[in-house]
């Protein structure tokens, strides 16, 4: 069966401030993988930076590596969709965390101890870590974790989007929580975990950013992103953001139909489409006029009796003189 380029695997980097700045480079690539930079696809190669913004897609059984440029390395493999929501910074007294949301999928990360606090959230719950390497795996509304080395903390989700109560990790442990279901801990990862684990997560992974240090990589564009790719993103926790970076995408008909279709999914986005409906509504007017204008003419054409040629009088002729079959008794009649 083929896999889509939907089913496969999603890494988003976004910055709430601006776009542009690199935030890591990919140092390993395997399978069909390509890019969302702004609202178009590119296909991604190693070596390419990556930047605030972009999603990474890689198909099933593809596997991406991202070296931030913060300390953490990001290995995930397809078929799922991780979002990073902050790229983090080593700068100021107290360095930002790297987010990272991971909608489905697997993913394995190494955070240094030099490095920043990275962060994998999902819908079911987050795990924090810092010097540290664990595999996380998400599946609908349930997060599952093995922390290999370090210590790390599973966050439940709070009330509107804030973190909630906090459970400990340590190494060794393996760690589950669902939506449905309370946070659980076991002392080794279960064979079922460990047996549907991507092979390659079971070595080390390997620091290669160094051998890109110099070389930058061109991307090419491919084509814009349509509503099927869009619309999990808008409905996900970090709606706001996609909401403001899709909205010029209402220009294409076909994912404004799409749209109009559930508008009541997306209220925020009644205003940018009102003027296009009304200007829509005024050029099917325009037209309907036309057409009447045109069935009129074709009826007035109809109706409109046949022209007759003109009556041309001819004055009435004189009466011809005929002479009398009589004859005169008397000679000729003067």
């Amino acid at each position: 069966m083929k896999t889509t380029w939907f089913a496969g695997c999603c890494f988003f980097l976004a910055s709430a401030l601006s776009y542009g700045a690199d935030v890591g480079v990919v140092t390993l690539l395997d399978g069909n993988v390509r890019l969302l930079r702004g609202v178009s696809w590119y296909r991604l190669v190693e070596g390419a930076r990556v930047q605030d913004g972009d999603i990474i897609d890689a198909e099933d059984r593809g596997q991406v590596q991202l070296e931030l440029v913060a300390g953490p390395i990001v290995n995930f493999a397809g078929p799922g969709e991780v979002f990073a929501a902050s790229a983090g910074s080593r700068e100021g007294k107290q360095p930002a965390a790297a987010e990272i949301y991971l909608r489905r999928g697997w993913l394995k990360f190494a955070v240094p101890a030099s490095g920043v606090t990275l962060r994998v959230r999902s819908a079911a719950g987050t795990i924090a870590a810092s010097d540290a390497i664990a595999v996380v795996h998400v599946e609908a509304e349930a997060v599952e974790a093995f922390l290999e080395r370090g210590s790390a903390r599973l966050i439940e989700p709070g009330k509107g989007g804030a973190d909630g109560s906090a459970h400990e990790i340590k190494g060794g442990d393996f760690a589950i929580r669902a939506t449905d279901r309370p946070f659980a801990t076991a002392g080794a990862a279960p064979q079922k975990f460990v047996a549907a684990m991507p092979r390659h997560f079971r070595d080390p992974l390997p620091a290669r950013a160094a051998q890109y240090q110099v070389a930058r990589v061109q991307l090419v564009a491919d084509r814009p992103i349509n509503y099927a790719e869009a619309e999990p993103w808008l409905a996900g926790p970090y709606r706001r953001a996609f909401l403001k970076r899709f909205q010029p995408r209402l220009g294409d008909p076909e994912f404004r139909g799409l749209v109009t279709a559930k508008l009541q999914a997306y209220p925020e986005w009644q205003a940018a489409l009102a003027p296009a409906e009304g200007q829509t509504r005024d050029k099917e007017k325009e037209k309907e006029k036309e057409k009447d204008k045109e069935k009129q003419k074709a009826k007035d054409k109809v109706e409109a009796p046949p022209k007759t040629a003109e009556k041309t009088e001819v004055p009435p002729k004189a009466a011809e003189k005929t002479e009398s079959i009589w004859i005169w008794p008397f000679g000729k009649k003067k």
